[in-house]
């Protein structure tokens, strides 16, 4: 009764290669769309980190009265914010993914005390093929984030 008959004892070669070809291939397509969004994602948490920092800096210079000095630095890819005595409010290492680029029209801006800035001007960012512009505009401190 617990014969088996000749045909029927498992599947094929070819069966099974149909289902791990379909399989790869499943595998694949989902790990290339996992890496695009890891990109967007990535880049979607610099920016909302580099605008949180610089509201952080700006309300903390109207909150204690005080100037604060962003500066910018290419080399060591990082921006620190500083007092007029010199006291580091904030220190923050950039992804190694992202660059600031050397064609920038500012390398540090001052918030002062009632939450403008010393000057108006541009910093660029280079992520891959993608630039991410930070612009502070005249007067009020106000900044903007622009991607192109």
């Amino acid at each position: 009764m617990n014969e088996v008959r000749n045909g029927e004892a498992g599947y094929t070669l070819i069966e099974m290669l149909v289902v791990l070809l379909i399989f790869t291939t499943l595998l694949t397509w989902v790990s290339f769309s996992i890496l695009s969004m890891k990109d967007g994602n990535e880049k979607d948490l610099f920016l909302s980190q580099l605008q949180s920092d610089l509201y952080q800096i700006q309300s903390y210079s109207i909150r204690h009265q005080v100037p604060i000095t962003v500066t910018f630095y290419p080399v060591t890819n990082k921006y620190v914010a500083k007092t007029a005595t010199r006291q580091t409010i904030l220190s923050r290492e950039i992804s190694s993914s992202f660059h600031i680029t050397s064609i920038n029209s500012l390398t540090d801006i001052t918030f002062y005390p009632d939450g403008n800035t010393n000057r108006f001007g541009k910093l660029n960012f280079k992520m891959g093929d993608t630039m991410i512009q930070l612009m502070f505009q005249i007067g009020q401190g106000r900044f903007y984030v622009q991607e192109y």
